[in-house]
């Protein structure tokens, strides 16, 4: 008698728990997951690798913020394995030829280079930088205007499986339109927080930073480690608005969608109830309680 009356116990336990799953899939799909309406804002920060102490502060930022790494800098690769450790997304930050004079780092690109060349260039700069899974340019106004090396240099991404970020060093740049005719990924640059490296000029650009990607719904964004950007864009992420989510340039680039941040509110209290677990007790107007 009293091991059919605890099979009873453990098949209505057993009922509860099958009800409260099934209610709990029902109400999943019928109220989808509830979240503030979100817009992207991608930040890149250029030239890293050439001064420790705002690196380290450009370091100690949210790994969504992603870096962009001059190959022939003196601490590349130490920034390059700090990065990968970090799950922090890296750019090659490959040197091109600029308008005018204006003398470029070694291991960059010029216009006239042949294709071996250039692929030298591109292979020499991933083996400094090995974690890259893209490719952005540092100057390199004349560079991106060019036909000519812009084909070269798509030839190479595409065998090295990297996609191109184009800093929009030029206003008649032909990189993102050559690098979409070899089935390459292009992202453009739509904002540059620190043209003037003046504290309110920098809070100026970030605040246009957020409105662009309120407006446009993603907002790409360079800058550089230097003292005043650093400070601006600390005190813009600790008070990030809720409709904007900072996200690793990476994500773009595979076409990833918004991760809502809010979790779904449960409808259903996952504690058993007091007439399912003993000692068992005598609740008014439920039926079927054991006695």
């Amino acid at each position: 008698m009293k091991r059919t009356y605890q099979k009873q116990i453990t098949k209505k336990q057993s009922a509860v728990k099958n009800l409260l799953i099934f209610s709990t899939a029902l109400c999943l799909s019928l109220f989808p997951t509830i979240s503030i309406s979100q817009s992207r804002l991608a930040i890149v920060i250029d030239d890293v690798g050439y001064r420790p102490k705002e690196d380290a502060a450009v370091y100690a930022m949210p790994k969504e913020i992603s870096v962009a790494i001059i190959p022939s800098a003196p601490y590349a690769k130490q920034r390059n394995q700090q990065a990968m450790q970090q799950g922090r997304d890296v750019l090659i930050h490959l040197p091109m030829q600029p308008m005018g004079n204006h003398k470029i780092e070694s291991g960059g690109l010029t216009l006239g280079m042949t294709q071996q060349a250039v692929r030298e260039r591109v292979q020499n700069a991933k083996q400094v930088i090995s974690s890259a899974i893209g490719l952005n340019n540092h100057m390199g106004s004349a560079a991106t205007a060019d036909s000519d090396l812009m084909n070269k240099l798509m030839t190479v991404l595409k065998e090295q499986h990297l996609f191109f970020l184009d800093s929009r060093t030029i206003g008649h740049s032909v990189a993102s339109k050559t690098a979409k005719q070899y089935g390459i990924k292009a992202l453009d640059r739509h904002i540059f927080l620190d043209d003037s490296d003046e504290f309110n000029d920098v809070q100026r650009q970030f605040q246009q930073a957020i409105n662009y990607a309120r407006k446009q719904g993603i907002a790409i964004v360079i800058g550089h480690p230097r003292k005043n950007t650093i400070a601006v864009l600390q005190n813009g992420l600790r008070h990030l608005p809720q409709d904007i989510q900072l996200v690793n340039i990476g994500s773009l680039w595979r076409g990833e969608k918004i991760v809502p941040q809010k979790p779904f509110i449960m409808l259903f209290n996952a504690t058993p109830a007091p007439t399912s677990v003993a000692p068992f007790r005598e609740i008014p107007l439920l039926r079927g309680i054991p006695k």
